[in-house]
């Protein structure tokens, strides 16, 4: 559908002040903000929520954020309180625990671990609570900044309809996507940290007690380090981040070896001896990279 050939309804509809690509945490928080001061805002999602992510160990100064957005008590009902971190290294005898109360500030002593399925679509529907206009299954294929004052935003519906948006602005959310930076050419790879990790959600393990229950502990081993956060609803979340030449030793399915790896670090291993698989075991990698720049005209 061409800029020049729609209706002046329809063309008003699609030519928004701001588009924003993706509705994570990034794209909902700035589509609601920018919402609620009178911009008219399209924001485009690719899947659907609820859908799973990873990073699920949120940080004291994440509230604030919450309560500006006026969704901090739908978070507080989903997330595990926690109020620290507990750091475990084959080097030292005892743990290292670290709490937020005793942080320079202490005005924030805790924080939340959340399933990122349930916090994203409470940012997401509070967006759209907000005054946005959100699609999902909204796939964004090509991003174009011609002569004049509106960008070209080319997009793919799930059913296979191709629509094009005219926004004055244009927000990349899309994470780790990123969009613009690699239509643009402008992303780099950071070789000192091209980690990868594998990662599952489990139930049956072994979790603190009082105060302790909620807080992230991280396990160094000999290839990288691992993180584990209890969730409110009893599992916990388990992930190792490694180095690259670790992840090519693999020989066996992706499950085994991340049972093999797990076993590589005995203090956790012990915490999931009664545990079960809860879900898949995922890969990622190539999260490590910067942008030369992050605004401009084009």
């Amino acid at each position: 559908m061409g800029h020049n050939t729609i209706p002046a309804q329809m063309e008003a509809c699609y030519s928004p002040d701001v588009l924003v690509v993706g509705g994570g945490p990034a794209g909902s928080t700035i589509s609601t903000l920018l919402a609620e001061r009178g911009y008219d805002v399209v924001l485009l999602e690719k899947s659907h929520h609820p859908r799973f992510h990873i990073g699920e160990s949120l940080l004291p100064m994440n509230l604030p954020l919450f309560e500006r957005l006026g969704v901090k008590e739908q978070v507080s009902s989903i997330g595990m309180l926690k109020y620290g971190a507990e750091f475990i290294s084959p080097d030292h005898d005892e743990p290292s625990l670290f709490e937020f109360a005793d942080a320079l500030d202490k005005s924030f002593p805790d924080a939340y671990e959340v399933r990122r399925s349930e916090l994203d679509e409470i940012l997401f529907k509070n967006a759209v609570a907000k005054g946005t206009r959100a699609h999902e299954g909204c796939n964004v294929k090509r991003i174009a900044f011609p002569d004049g004052d509106r960008a070209l935003v080319v997009a793919h519906q799930e059913g296979g309809e191709v629509r094009e948006w005219h926004p004055r602005f244009v927000v990349d959310a899309s994470g780790r996507d990123t969009l613009l930076a690699n239509q643009l050419g402008i992303k780099h790879r950071n070789k000192k940290h091209s980690s990868a990790s594998v990662f599952a959600h489990f139930t049956g393990a072994e979790r603190r007690t009082g105060k302790q229950e909620g807080n992230i502990t991280l396990f160094w081993f000999e290839h990288g380090w691992f993180w584990y956060i209890p969730l409110r609803d009893g599992s916990v979340s388990v992930g190792v981040v490694c180095w690259p030449y670790y992840m090519k030793s693999r020989k066996t399915s992706m499950e085994q070896f991340f049972f093999d790896t797990i076993a590589l670090c005995p203090v956790l291993a012990s915490r999931l001896q009664a545990a079960k698989l809860s879900s898949s075991v995922t890969a990622t990698g190539n999260f490590a990279y910067s942008s030369e720049r992050c605004s401009g005209n084009k």
